[in-house]
C-alpha cells in the first residue's frame, strides 16, 4: 500500500489537550495528598472553605489513572481499523513503562546502600524490576508508590481479551460491563465474607481488593467510555454536561471518601465493594464529557499549558515525588510547612522533567512521542 493511500487513524481521545491535562490533574493530585500527610494534616482552610477533605481523598488519582488506561488504551483493540498488534502494543508499553521505573530502581538502590538502611533482598528487587512483587506482598520497600505498577501492567495483559466483549451490539457491551462490575463487586465482597469468617488468615484474600481482580471494574468502565467515543457522536452541548456531572460526581465522591475514612484498609461496609465503580462512572464521564466537547469550559480549563505539561510528566511525577517527601522527612524529622510544600514541589517537579526528558521521552517511538495517546499508562 502506497504512503498516499495508507489508512489514517481517526482522531481518538488520547490526542486532546484536555484528556493530557486531566492525567496531570491525577499525578497531582496524588502529590498533593502526600504533602498533606507529611504535613500532618495541617488546616488549609480558605474563609469558610476547608480543602482538606478533597486532599485527603488525593489517592484517588490513582482510580482516575486506572480509567484513563482504559479510555485511551481500549480503542486501539476495540476498533479492529486501528489494531496495530499485540507485538507492537506491548513494545510500546515496554518502552513506556520500564525504562524510568528501572533508571528509579537503580538510584535508589544506591542511596539505600550508601545513605540508607541498606539494600532489600534480591527477590524483591527482582520482583520489583519485573513488576510482580504483587504475587508475594501489595508494597514495595524501595517506592511505596510502586504498588500500583503492577496493576496497570496486569491490566496490559488482559486488555487484548477484555477488548472482545466491546465488539458487537450495545447490548453486548452493556452486558460485558455490567458482569465485570458484577464480578468486581462479589470478589470484594467474597474478600470481606472471608475476613469476617476466618479473620486475618483471611488478608491475603483480602489484599487483592485493591489489586487485579478487585479493580477491574475501573478499567473496563473506562473501556466502556472509549467504546461511547467510537460509537456514538455525542455533540458538544451534552459532551459539556457530561464533564460536568462528572466533574462534579467526582468531586463529592471524593469528600465521601474522605468523611467515611479508610474504607479498603477498615473494610467499610458498603464502601469497600460500592465506591471503586461509583468513582471510576464520575471520571468516565469526565474524560469522556471533554473528549467530547473540546471547546467546553473544564476541557479548556484541563487544557492550559501548564497542567498539559504536569500530565506530560505525569508517570516520572508519580514516580518521584515520594521519596523526595521521604527524603525531607528523614533529614529534617518534621512536618512539611508550607514554604517547605512549595520548595519541594518546585524540585520535585524539575526532577520528573528531567526524568522525562532524559530517560522517558528516548525511548517513545516518534510518531508515538507526539501524540497525547501514548502516554496513557496511568501511575502507570
Amino acid at each position: 500500500m502506497s504512503a498516499t493511500t495508507q489508512p489514517i487513524d481517526p482522531p481518538t481521545p488520547g490526542h486532546l489537550a484536555a484528556i493530557t491535562g486531566l492525567r496531570g490533574v491525577a499525578a497531582l493530585w496524588v502529590m498533593l495528598f502526600h504533602l498533606y500527610e507529611f504535613s500532618h494534616h495541617a488546616d488549609l482552610r480558605i474563609g469558610a472553605v476547608d480543602v482538606s477533605g478533597w486532599l485527603a481523598s488525593g489517592y484517588l488519582g490513582v482510580d482516575l489513572f486506572f480509567v484513563l488506561s482504559g479510555f485511551l488504551l481500549a480503542p486501539a483493540f476495540i476498533d479492529l481499523t486501528r489494531r496495530r498488534g499485540l507485538r507492537t502494543f506491548w513494545r510500546h508499553r515496554f518502552r513506556r513503562v520500564l525504562p524510568a521505573l528501572w533508571a528509579q530502581i537503580v538510584i535508589l538502590l544506591l542511596v539505600a546502600a550508601l545513605w540508607g538502611p541498606g539494600l532489600p533482598s534480591a527477590v524483591e528487587i527482582f520482583t520489583n524490576l519485573t513488576l510482580s512483587f504483587n504475587l508475594l506482598q501489595n508494597s514495595s520497600s524501595i517506592n511505596p508508590v510502586y504498588w500500583s505498577l503492577p496493576v496497570e501492567w496486569n491490566f496490559y495483559l488482559l486488555l487484548p481479551l477484555l477488548a472482545l466483549g466491546f465488539r458487537g451490539s450495545a447490548r453486548r457491551v452493556s452486558l460485558t460491563i455490567a458482569a465485570w462490575i458484577a464480578f468486581s463487586i462479589g470478589f470484594r465482597l467474597l474478600c470481606v465474607w472471608a475476613y469476617g469468617r476466618y479473620g486475618t488468615e483471611a488478608l491475603e484474600l483480602a489484599r487483592w481488593i485493591i489489586q487485579l481482580p478487585g479493580r477491574i471494574d475501573q478499567f473496563v468502565i473506562g473501556m466502556g467510555a472509549a467504546w461511547l467515543s467510537l460509537q456514538t457522536r455525542i455533540d458538544s452541548r451534552r459532551g459539556g454536561l457530561l464533564a460536568w456531572a462528572g466533574a462534579l460526581a467526582a468531586l463529592g465522591l471524593a469528600a465521601l471518601a474522605s468523611h467515611v475514612g479508610n474504607f479498603m484498609g477498615d473494610l467499610l461496609q458498603p464502601w469497600v465493594w460500592l465506591f471503586y465503580p461509583l468513582i471510576a462512572v464520575a471520571f468516565a464521564s469526565l474524560s469522556l464529557g471533554v473528549s467530547s466537547a473540546p471547546s467546553g469550559l473544564i476541557a479548556r480549563l484541563l487544557s492550559v499549558r501548564p497542567l498539559v505539561w504536569v500530565g506530560m510528566i505525569s508517570y516520572s511525577l508519580y514516580l518521584w515525588h515520594l521519596p523526595f517527601l521521604q527524603a525531607f522527612q528523614h533529614l529534617f524529622a518534621r512536618p512539611i510547612g508550607l514554604t517547605d510544600s512549595v520548595l519541594l514541589s518546585t524540585v520535585i517537579l524539575l526532577a520528573a522533567w528531567l526524568s522525562f526528558v532524559w530517560i522517558e521521552r528516548p525511548f517513545l517511538p516518534v510518531r508515538a512521542a507526539s501524540q497525547h495517546e501514548s502516554r496513557a499508562l496511568g501511575p502507570a
